[in-house]
């Protein structure tokens, strides 16, 4: 049987700064490579969705993953936001300024460019990202229906 929290409330802003409110609970999966599924519930028009700001839904994304999952690697966190028009998926990446402004492990080097242009090259192995120790984002996500293991665990 998948873990299910229960669904909280959570404030957040949209982008001029208004509050706003919607509910959300975190689910893992039963797969052999466990997922943590975050769901965020619109309910309420009268606030901004997050799938309409990705301002809005990275703030509240970054605000639960730091105070309910820190630890994790962001490879095993999944993003799903349902409003009235249903429910979708979003991929998650690490803010890799933000991971390497706060010391977080990475290789780098030189790589030759085109003429005389050097480029420098940046690594950074998957499993060393994790929740709580970078920032992430869903700005450059394009969203998409729910997978079906993710669907199966909000059930």
């Amino acid at each position: 049987m998948p873990f299910r929290t229960s669904f909280f409330e959570f404030v957040y802003a949209d982008e001029t700064g208004a509050p706003c409110a919607l509910r959300y609970r975190i689910a893992f999966t039963d797969t052999t490579e466990r997922l943590a599924v975050i769901h965020l519930l619109h309910t309420d028009p009268e606030f901004t969705s997050p799938v309409d700001s990705a301002i809005a839904r990275d703030n509240i994304l970054n605000r639960i993953v730091d105070s309910a999952l820190p630890g994790i690697p962001v490879n095993a966190l999944r993003l799903v936001v349902e409003d009235a028009r249903g429910a979708v998926e979003y991929a998650i990446e690490a803010d890799i300024d933000d991971y390497i402004r706060r010391g977080n492990p990475y290789e780098s080097g030189q790589v030759k460019a085109a003429g005389s242009r050097v480029r420098e090259s940046i690594s950074i192995r998957s499993e060393s990202i994790i929740a709580g120790r970078t920032r992430v984002q869903t700005v450059h996500a394009t969203p998409s229906p729910a997978s079906e293991e993710v669907t199966h665990v909000l059930g």
